[in-house]
């Protein structure tokens, strides 16, 4: 019997670009998919689900999913790709390069509408090394030169969006802080980004090009090279904004943003912009959309406009419901989408920390427009991950449209698992914005999805994964979020496989995410990987623990080893004493703790668990050994912005850096300050977080338990958060 043959009727791993349905067999070759490898996995479709083409499933998302007419155009569904240049995803070409396309056209096979950000610098490129404080001015991802080859890759990338049915919008042209025509004179193209060029180097609307339109990341417009800060707002002319919304055109854009960015001045800022769009309109085809940052009291957090480090939580600033609704009757009729997104630097990143499940800020603002009876077409972002919600919204009337970005990344099969009325398949995106860019200042420069471990790898990568050679036997040992995808990944090659877990329920450390309401994505997460084995018909062992004898008995071709981490044994004395609780005994047992605690050790990990015992009404005190609660190479351009500002601010977090515990006893926790002065806290309990251990001492015990043994996740050193161990589970099993 042939291979294939031998594998007919099993489900099969399909290899390329993190595809991990099955059913999209029936739909051709994945985006970097090896023509081999595809045949391969047609030939083993699963017999348990059948393949997509042999089923008739009824439209469950009939409203997201709709065509949507705007004057001489026709979106695919209601789906806007939203402004999110990855800033590292491509290195210092002066052109779009292939990773950055496939990206934007991988993003195409999902959103009816690609926002691209489109940003010129001058010629040639030169590097400026005091932009290096600022990571968004280093990374390239977005910042190319405006000469007619780099015109001729933008415009083959705009073709490729074209070729996925989705149209193409670009922002923003026009004044404001985006950056634009005679902005670009003093800023230097961007002013937002203010390192495209140093200050004066590049005038706005060079010949054959355009002037800098700029992705709005948050850094004053010419802090780099010397050019004019949002304040400083250069006059555009008329002329020249419909000159450059022609030469869009001519590129072969479908919209564009026009006027400033967000419209934070109010009524009086879209008053000033309110001609150029008729202008715009009259000159182009172009649909026009234009975009507002509303503020909310008491959740809209810093301002957009912060210098590096300098932290601004309380000073976001944009029009409120009353004035928003003033705006959008100015611009009814001209524009003909208004986006809308949050107007703090920090929440309009939103994640679990900051915004509650199913409750994005942005929906009761478009609600208030279509209730006023405005025709515009509305699209909210901001946390409009949900397809089930996304649909209600929209047939509900709330909303025209719904943004988003992320979610797209998390699982580029979104739109085609809701075709196939498969919405609780989809990856859930966990709201870490790594995709942003791991690091702001130190390194490591690319980008990363948490739970989609393929994106932001090259092409190449992804196309080294080669198909199995005949149906293996395997056994995963232990049942964390890398074993559970290690099994999953094992089970979609065709693989029999056994999962062993030592507790009575899957999910590893992230289980303590079932007793926090702060970090629901993490939980949404760990709650999809359950469900994953489930459907993956792997055979799971629960209150087993996995011996070598036991795994040797049985057989097994391949053994996965993922026995994960666990929190390091403390050695201060007096931490054997009553109520005291290591980090993951803190969450289960948060009902035990008291009003007070103080926690021992910051890090990521220990500082999101001071904000969620914060958040629920505990006063904690953190002492932290290091001179950051969260370590600097660890925050990127916008992925731990909201932890940062809770912290900060929060009224029942306090913290001391460089504070080396000494003692604790009868609730009094002695330590030693920066300056070597002992001091002492009281709590009503302690938590201790030294850190994890890998279990790497129990994983090598399985060394010689079958042919093949691959240690994944944590207990391999190499772990150390839920990135690292999905991508290491993912690309250890891709070998089996």
């Amino acid at each position: 019997m042939t291979l294939v043959k031998s594998l007919m009727g099993r489900r099969q791993f399909l290899v390329a670009a993190g595809v991990t349905s099955a059913s999209a067999l029936a739909y051709g070759k994945p985006a970097g998919a090896d023509s081999k490898v595809i045949q391969t996995s047609a030939a083993v479709a699963s017999e348990k689900e059948g393949t997509a083409g042999a089923r008739v499933v009824t439209n469950k998302y009939p409203h997201l999913l709709s065509p949507l007419r705007i004057r001489n155009v026709v979106l695919k569904n209601r789906i806007m790709l939203t402004p999110s240049p990855p800033h590292s995803l491509q290195g210092p070409e002066n052109f779009p390069a292939d990773a950055f396309r496939a990206h934007y056209s991988q993003m195409a096979k999902n959103a009816g509408l690609v926002t691209i950000v489109e940003e010129f610098g001058q010629w040639p490129k030169t590097y400026d090394s005091s932009s290096m404080n600022f990571g968004p001015s280093h990374y390239s991802d977005s910042m190319w030169e405006d000469i007619p080859p780099v015109h001729n890759y933008l415009q083959q990338m705009v073709e490729e969006i074209h070729c996925e049915g989705a149209l193409v919008c670009c922002g923003r042209i026009g004044s404001g802080t985006r950056g634009a025509g005679g902005q670009g004179a003093q800023g230097g193209g961007g002013a937002e980004r203010g390192g495209a060029a140093p200050g004066g180097a590049m005038p706005g609307g060079t010949p054959g090009g355009m002037p800098g339109i700029a992705s709005g990341n948050g850094m004053p417009g010419g802090a780099a090279g010397g050019g004019a800060g949002p304040q400083a707002q250069a006059s555009v002319s008329i002329e020249e904004i419909v000159t450059q919304a022609k030469k869009l055109e001519d590129k072969g854009y479908d919209m564009v943003e026009v006027g400033e960015r967000g419209w934070e001045g109010g009524v009086e800022s879209v008053r000033a912009d309110l001609d150029a769009i008729e202008a715009v309109r009259k000159a182009t085809n172009l649909i026009i959309v234009a975009v507002i940052l509303p503020f909310t009291p008491g959740l809209s957090r810093g301002n957009p406009h912060y210098m590096v480090d300098e932290r601004s939580g309380d000073k976001a600033t944009g029009p409120e419901m009353e004035e928003v609704l003033k705006m959008v009757k100015m611009i009814d009729g001209l524009a003909d989408i208004v986006r809308m997104k949050d107007a703090g630097h920090y929440t309009n990143h939103p994640n679990s920390f900051t915004m509650e499940k199913g409750k994005p800020w942005m929906l009761r603002f478009s609600q208030a427009i279509k209730e006023s009876g405005a025709n515009i077409i509305t699209c909210p972002t901001g946390g409009f991950h949900d397809p089930d919600l996304n649909e209600e919204w929209i047939a509900s009337g709330k909303t025209d449209m719904v943004g988003m970005a992320t979610p797209l990344f998390a699982d580029p099969e979104y739109v085609q698992k809701l075709y196939e009325g498969r919405g609780e398949d989809i990856v859930p995106c966990v709201l870490c914005h790594d995709c942003h860019g791991v690091s702001r200042t130190e390194g490591p420069w690319f980008d990363v999805c948490t739970v989609n471990p393929t994106w932001g790898l090259s092409e190449t990568k992804k196309k080294s994964i080669k198909p199995p050679t005949s149906v293996k036997k395997v056994a995963v040992i232990g049942g964390g979020p890398a074993g559970m995808k290690a099994a999953i990944t094992a089970a979609e090659r065709g693989h029999k496989v056994t999962l062993y877990e030592k507790n009575d329920a899957l999910g590893g450390l992230l289980r303590h995410t079932d007793y926090t309401g702060w970090k629901w994505t993490y939980r949404d997460f760990k709650d999809y990987l359950v469900r994953q084995v489930d459907k993956a018909g792997i055979n799971v062992k629960l209150n087993t623990t996995a011996t070598p004898s036991m795994i040797k008995s049985n057989g097994y071709d391949t053994v996965l080893v993922a026995t994960g981490a666990e929190p390091v044994i403390s050695k201060i004395p007096g931490a054997e004493g009553k109520n005291i609780f290591n980090i993951m005994e803190a969450y289960s047992n948060k009902s035990s703790l008291g009003k007070s605690v103080v926690l021992i050790g910051a890090g990521t990990f220990g500082t999101e668990t001071a904000i969620c015992l914060a958040k629920d009404g505990i006063k904690v005190t953190v002492l932290a050994s290091g001179k950051f609660m969260i370590p600097k190479e660890h925050i990127g351009p916008h992925n731990k912005e909201n932890q940062i500002d809770i912290y900060e601010n929060h009224p029942n977090i306090s913290y001391v850096l460089e504070a080396i515990t000494t003692g604790i006893s009868d609730g009094k926790v002695t330590y030693s300050d920066a300056s070597g002065r002992e001091k002492s806290v009281h709590a009503e309990s302690v938590i201790i977080y030294g850190g994890l251990k890998p279990r790497m001492d129990e994983a090598m015990t399985f060394s010689d338990s079958a042919g093949r043994v691959l240690m994944i996740g944590d207990c391999t050193g190499q772990g150390g958060t839920v990135q690292k161990s999905i991508r290491s589970a993912y690309f250890a099993a891709s070998q089996v």
